[in-house]
């Protein structure tokens, strides 16, 4: 089967499509488009499906028109894959859905599948996974040997957005403490210049790295000893990071979700901590314990192994051919 997907961003070129790719179909991604390249990738590639994922820049209302009316102009079935639901299901994902008319929609949030089905329009649950190729094991250099890392945007407009958010109580467990005692904390990502509101103290700027490449952040998730990993949700969907961070081998402290330890198994597969005095503790005592640390990543890659965008791609077609729609 041929499947197009309309996408630029790094985070779902790398992914997804290489995960139908791996599934045994042909795949294609577009990059940029506009009208013409739109109708040009259409009838040189002749798709059999057509995938669009999350929100990013090439999400404009002149292209979600375009390629709502360019897929049933040739009778292509579309699908959506909602990664920001379920907290931008009303901000975005169904102006979305009306925009574009697709066929079936798949969710990281289980949720939000009721709201689709009163909307008229199937949907399931697909959640996010890594992709073995890309997020793997590497050899170590310098420049990301560090003892514990952050690699996330900081999103103080989601936090100014909504002051009920999950990752509010995720920072508060997981990083406050440790900037509050003075412990090291590398940070990769955008925007961590902007958090002193919602960590209550400045982040030394020695210590924060910027942006970095989503083909490099496995090198971070590989080599530093602990990797400290921000929840959106208490229960439901587990963040993208998750599973790369696994998937690279990396030693993973996060916080609580109860999605996550039915997944997961805590303290053999990656660290729950559900309190600041348990981050602290737990930083403690695996920075003298590093073949601790080994055993948990090794167990962690095991477990994620089940967990790629491959068994994904695998899922959506089966459920897209049950529905009729393939």
């Amino acid at each position: 089967m041929k499947v197009l997907f309309f996408e630029k961003d790094d985070r779902f070129v790398f992914g997804l499509p290489l995960g139908f790719r791996d599934a045994g179909h042909k795949i294609l991604v577009s990059g940029s488009i506009n009208e013409e390249k739109v109708y040009r990738l259409i009838n040189k590639f002749q798709p059999d499906l057509i995938i669009l994922m999350g929100w990013t820049v090439e999400h404009t209302d002149s292209n979600l028109k375009l390629i709502g009316v360019t897929c049933d102009r040739y009778k292509i079935p579309l699908v959506y894959w909602a990664t920001e639901d379920p907290t931008f299901i009303n901000e975005f994902s169904i102006p979305l859905i009306k925009k574009t008319n697709p066929k079936y929609i798949f969710t990281i949030s289980p949720s939000c599948i009721p709201i689709y089905e009163s909307l008229g329009i199937g949907a399931a649950h697909i959640p996010f996974a890594y992709q073995p190729s890309i997020h793997q094991p590497v050899t170590c250099e310098e420049w990301c040997k560090k003892n514990i890392a952050v690699v996330a945007n900081a999103y103080p407009n989601v936090l100014s957005w909504d002051e009920n958010h999950y990752r509010h109580k995720s920072l508060d467990i997981l990083i406050k403490p440790l900037l509050q005692n003075d412990i090291p904390v590398d940070f990769w990502g955008k925007y961590w210049d902007k958090m002193v509101p919602y960590l209550g103290t400045e982040i030394n700027p020695n210590n924060i790295h910027g942006y970095l490449n989503y083909l490099q952040a496995n090198n971070v998730y590989r080599c530093s000893n602990m990797i400290i990993g921000l929840q959106n949700y208490h229960d439901e969907s587990i963040t993208m990071r998750t599973y790369e961070i696994l998937g690279s081998r990396g030693f993973l402290i996060t916080s609580y979700n109860s999605r996550l330890c039915e997944l997961f198994t805590p303290d053999k597969d990656l660290i729950v901590s559900s309190c600041e005095k348990e981050t602290l503790d737990y930083v403690d005592f695996y920075s003298k314990h590093p073949e601790l640390r080994e055993k948990i990543k090794e167990n962690g890659y095991k477990a994620v192994s089940e967990h790629t965008y491959k068994h994904r791609a695998e899922k959506m077609i089966d459920t897209l051919q049950k529905e009729g729609i393939l």
